[in-house]
């Protein structure tokens, strides 16, 4: 009978139904009836509520000591006739205080909170629900480094509706994954093709060869680009057309790894001038500054982690590094399309023999720093992450790649040196092997590139100045559910909020609603563009200010694949300013995460965030 009459209530909506769900209770309570009653709530009973509740307290008479108390509650809400759904009751440490979130905004009406306790106390009281209209929501804007995110945004005036805010990041991840190798390629063969000039000087007048030099400039400018357009896309949630000119780079890319990506498109684009006139890197007026040239620009590719909180040996490592890989994949580059292309005289094989004496300084140089810097950023066990074992992985493809080289080596010292000319069935021999060795190479650049985004255990999260201690910090978690929400100084005015998922690790339409209890004052609904466990700042910049005094009450939504998380709920006490009290202005977060300037963050015990890079909140990425 009872199941019909809750059918017959959903069907009908009608508020007589709030109380179907409490017969079994009132049943049982035919006999005996338990005497607790509330003495308080908020809303108090009869109260008239203009800001959208996101719980009810209850605070009764006598304590609930049932054994299974918090389970045994029951407690149904009903606006205008509306059934408004509840989270689970939570049982206060002094076992008289029932708190229970708002899983849905209460329409406008009549509202009636029915309820029943273990010991068949049951009982009711009313509130009047006088929501005009929706939360006002900030805007949220990302700025992206699976490594850091920001949210600027004011509340919109009354009666304004806010500007839209995109509801997931744009998916160009892969896409800048698969330029970054090509890019890496193309840079490579453009300042490893002109250093191998240097031993090789009759290149700088081949025909095939400028050919080589400016299409592969080109490539790199082109890819350059499109990497540092995208990486703003990803990072400000903005469109691709937004951000086409140079001038609208500086905000979306500013961090670390958005000025390394910025100055290497200068370098890049400056490098023609080389690039357009080869034997620049041979006259001895020219030689300095266009050597000095290319090496810069090569050298941006080892500084890919700036701003992030490693180890300044780690960049000089980095850039090591590059540059010898950059000579050793140029060079390969140069002996397929140029040397090995045909047939020629002596001084093509001087040119096959000039890159083998390279090879044995180049192999030692790319296999040690490669290996301090899988030790620097793994620690002493590098299986412990995936990021460490993409690191071996790479380490022992630059070995297999190394085998090849000193192969080639001894072939070109004990074969070539005693030939006048190379033949076609000798070029077409040394190409196949070259080209083997080179695809190699490829292999090493995608496991760079993937890696790239990836948080190693040992990297801390990009910071932008100190640690912030936040005055109010509370872990919310049930059972699929975990977040970390702070806030600084908690007083009214400016303050920073800090937003930290730690489960699930994927998430949809992540959501803060911030709720004082106050009359007169509007809340805040704020969009957290997080994906994936990381962290999310609200800087202390000004946009994010709290007028009412007292208390707030904080509810956070989300939603994975398999449907909506159950909400978390808790309430914050925001105090007056002391005349001493300031704000520290900025703010930095996480992602694998993501980072606000000026105040950093750490995303303790989360793997794999990158701290992406929120709009107001802005995200980094590394580029």
């Amino acid at each position: 009978m009872v199941s019909l009459l809750r059918r017959t209530c959903a069907a009908t909506g009608l508020a007589v139904c709030s109380a179907i769900s409490l017969l079994p209770g009132l049943a049982a309570a035919a006999g005996t009836t338990g005497s607790n009653e509330v003495v308080s709530s908020n809303p108090a009973a009869n109260q008239r509520v203009d800001v959208p509740p996101t719980q009810i307290q209850m605070v009764f008479r006598d304590p609930i000591t049932a054994t299974d108390a918090a389970t045994s509650i029951r407690l149904v809400l009903a606006c205008d006739g509306n059934l408004v759904g509840l989270g689970a009751p939570q049982l206060g440490a002094d076992l008289k205080t029932v708190s229970v979130a708002l899983t849905q905004i209460p329409p406008a009406g009549q509202c009636t909170l029915s309820w029943s306790l273990p010991d068949e106390s049951v009982g009711s009281f009313s509130f009047v629900s006088a929501v005009t209209s929706a939360t006002t929501v900030v805007g949220t804007t990302v700025v992206a480094d699976p490594n850091a995110t920001t949210l600027p945004g004011e509340p919109a005036p009354p009666g304004e509706e806010p500007a839209a805010t995109p509801t997931e990041a744009p998916r160009v991840g892969g896409l800048i994954g698969l330029l970054r190798v090509l890019n890496y390629l193309l840079i490579a063969s453009v300042f490893g093709g002109l250093i191998v000039l240097t031993v090789w000087p009759e290149g700088s007048e081949y025909r095939r060869a400028k050919s080589f030099y400016f299409l592969a400039w080109i490539g790199a400018m082109l890819t350059t680009y499109l990497i540092v357009v995208l990486t703003a896309v990803q990072r400000d949630w903005g469109s691709f057309t937004d951000y086409l000119l140079p001038f609208s780079w500086f905000s979306a890319l500013n961090y670390g790894g958005g000025w390394i990506l910025i100055l290497r498109m200068v370098l890049v684009a400056a490098s023609g001038w080389v690039v357009l006139m080869p034997r620049r890197i041979l006259e001895e007026e020219t030689q300095v500054p266009a050597i000095a040239l290319v090496t810069s620009m090569m050298a941006t590719l080892g500084m890919n982690r700036a701003g992030q909180d490693v180890a300044f040996m780690f960049h000089i490592l980095g850039i090591i590094h590059v540059l010898a890989v950059g000579v050793w994949v140029g060079s390969l580059a140069l002996l397929i399309r140029v040397v090995l292309a045909r047939a020629g005289a002596r001084d093509l094989i001087d040119a096959v023999i000039g890159v083998g004496k390279l090879m044995s300084t180049l192999i030692l140089a790319a296999v040690v720093t490669g290996g301090l810097q899988v030790y620097l950023l793994n620690g002493g066990n590098p299986f412990s992450s995936g990021h460490g074992v993409l690191g071996v992985l790479k380490l022992l493809a630059t070995l297999l790649m190394a085998l090849f080289a000193l192969a080639i080596k001894n072939f070109a010292l004990m074969r070539l040196d005693r030939l006048d000319e190379l033949s076609t069935g000798l070029a077409a021999r040394l190409r196949r092997a070259v080209s083997i060795e080179l695809l190699v190479a490829m292999f090493l650049f995608i496991l760079s590139s993937w890696m790239l985004p990836m948080r190693s255990p040992a990297l801390a999260a990009p910071s932008a100045g100190g640690k912030v201690t936040y005055a109010f910090v509370q872990e919310l978690s049930n059972d699929r559910f975990k977040v970390v929400m702070s806030v600084t100084p908690a007083t009214t005015g400016v303050n920073a909020l800090r937003i930290e998922l730690l489960e699930p690790a994927r998430i949809n339409n992540l959501t803060v609603r911030l709720v004082p209890q106050a009359e007169g004052y509007a809340g805040f609904a704020i969009s957290v563009p997080l994906t994936r466990r990381g962290a999310a700042l609200v800087p202390g910049d000004g946009s994010f200010e709290l007028r009412a005094p007292g208390v707030w009450s904080i509810e956070i939504t989300g939603a994975t694949t398999t449907g909506e998380l159950e909400p978390l709920a808790t309430t914050f006490t925001v105090g007056e300013p002391s005349p001493a009290t300031t704000l520290v202005p900025g703010t930095t977060l996480v992602p694998g995460a993501t980072t606000v300037p000026g105040v950093p963050s750490t995303l303790a015990g989360v793997s794999g965030t990158p701290t992406t890079s929120l709009p107001p909140v802005a995200t980094t990425t590394g580029g």
